[in-house]
């Protein structure tokens, strides 16, 4: 059993806003797990055309999520942490009771959760219920910047009825995101884990590893690494939201 386990809501999500802290966790000799939400393959049928724009930002000319998946366990890996991945498709690859497409562009996949997708949020607050042992630290997404897998996540990980601890996530809490006013800032003890010159460095190199995902959002590793250790030094460390009474040690 995992002392922590992360909800990622995509493959490179919960390393690219926790990998330091991870790191620390790790070589402390405490056992990590990342959970990936939305890590199962595309559905059969033609892409939208908004899934095939994102594959070529991506370099891939099919569907990318096997290898995406392969970057996830290596990344993990490097921070001595296990992975677990689910198998719902991300946003861009779902389809409604009609077969239409439910997020067809940059806009839509910003947004509230698709009514057609209620189903969705309890199936997934089910596998977490089977997936999440008890005694473990759970951690769940903010939903700094609105993404709908995000909020996906976070509302199906509030339908437990658990403590849970919040991480504010990356890139959108570096570039000004905030938090979608529907869903709030949960209450909670604002806690903040400083890392060391090395687990920066860790958390930079495991960030690297997702090479599909490096030109979403930099120029190159040196930028990469730079924006994150920035953010870290502007707040002191890693900020995480804890639930209020507990041991933060």
């Amino acid at each position: 059993m995992p002392s922590h386990l992360y909800l990622s809501p995509h493959l490179d999500d919960v390393v690219l806003s926790c990998g330091g802290l991870i790191a620390q966790q790790t070589a402390a000799g405490e056992s990590v797990s990342v959970l990936t939400v939305c890590a199962g393959d595309a559905p059969p049928g033609p892409l939208s055309s908004f899934a095939h724009e994102l594959h070529a930002r991506w370099g891939e000319a099919e569907a990318p999520i096997a290898s995406r998946r392969a970057e996830d366990r290596v990344a993990c890996g490097r921070l001595d942490a296990s992975v677990i991945h689910f198998d719902i498709p991300d946003a861009v690859y779902r389809r409604g009771d009609g077969g239409e497409v439910l997020y067809s562009s940059e806009r839509a996949i910003f947004s509230l959760i698709n009514p057609q997708e209620a189903d969705l949020e309890l199936r997934l607050a089910h596998l977490l219920k089977e997936a999440c042992p008890t005694a473990t630290r759970l951690y769940c997404p903010l939903v700094i910047g609105g993404h709908v897998d995000h909020r996906l996540t976070r509302r199906a990980a509030e339908g437990l009825s658990r403590q849970l601890w919040y991480y504010q996530d990356l890139p959108y809490a570096a570039r000004g995101g905030h938090i979608p006013p529907d869903l709030g800032l949960p209450n909670g003890i604002k806690a903040t884990w400083p890392l060391s010159s090395g687990e920066i460095d860790a958390w930079a190199a495991a960030t690297a590893t997702y090479r599909s995902q490096l030109s979403t959002f930099w120029s190159d590793v040196a930028a990469l690494h730079r924006e994150l250790r920035d953010f870290h030094d502007a707040g002191g460390g890693i900020r995480i939201l804890a639930p209020e009474g507990v041991d933060l040690l």
